[in-house]
C-alpha cells in the first residue's frame, strides 16, 4: 500500500470546479427562460405584400420564425414570383416590439410598400429605432423624409 501526502488543488483547479457548479446550476435556467421573435415579410420584386411576426416567451427566434413563415404560406403567399422570407428576429426571452410600415414612391415611379421590425429589452423607443433600421436594410430607396408609422407596438 502506498501512502503518500495528500494534494489539494490548485487556486486555478479550484476556480474551474466553482465555475462548472455555477454553469451546471445555471443551464436549467437559462433553458426555462427562453423566448423569441421573428418578423417574417412576403415581397414580390422589392415590394412588400405582407408581414407576419411570432413574439412570445415560450418560443425560440427560429421557432417564432418557423410559424410566421407558416402563416404567411398560409395565406397563399406561394405563387410565382413571391418571396416568404424572415426579416427580423430576436432571441430575447421578453423585449418591446414596434412593426412599421410606410409607403413611398420610388426613384422608377413605382409605388412600394415596406415594413421594419424592430426588438429592444431596453425601451419601446428602442424597439422603434431598430424597426427604422430594419427598414433601411431592406428598402434602400426609402429615405427618413417619406416617414412610417406604427403598425404594431407591443411588449412579449
Amino acid at each position: 500500500m502506498y501512502v503518500g501526502k495528500t494534494l489539494k488543488p490548485s487556486r486555478r483547479g479550484r476556480k474551474r470546479a466553482f465555475f462548472s457548479i455555477v454553469l451546471a446550476t445555471c443551464l436549467p435556467m437559462t433553458e426555462m427562460a427562453m423566448g423569441g421573435a421573428s418578423c417574417v415579410v412576403a415581397k414580390r420584386q422589392g415590394d412588400s405584400l405582407a408581414i407576419e411576426w411570432v413574439a412570445t416567451s415560450q418560443d425560440s427566434a427560429e421557432s417564432a420564425m418557423r410559424k410566421a413563415e407558416q402563416r404567411l404560406l398560409d395565406q397563399g403567399y406561394r405563387k410565382r414570383g413571391q418571396d416568404v422570407h424572415a426579416q427580423a428576429s430576436s432571441e430575447l426571452s421578453h423585449a418591446y416590439v414596434a412593426i412599421i410600415k410606410t409607403e413611398y414612391t420610388a426613384a422608377r415611379g413605382k409605388v412600394r410598400t415596406s415594413y421594419g421590425c424592430g426588438f429592444s429589452g431596453r425601451s419601446a423607443r428602442g424597439a422603434e429605432q431598430a424597426a427604422v433600421y430594419d427598414l433601411r436594410n431592406y428598402s434602400w430607396g426609402w429615405k427618413a423624409e417619406y416617414g412610417y408609422r406604427v403598425v404594431e407596438a407591443f411588449w412579449y
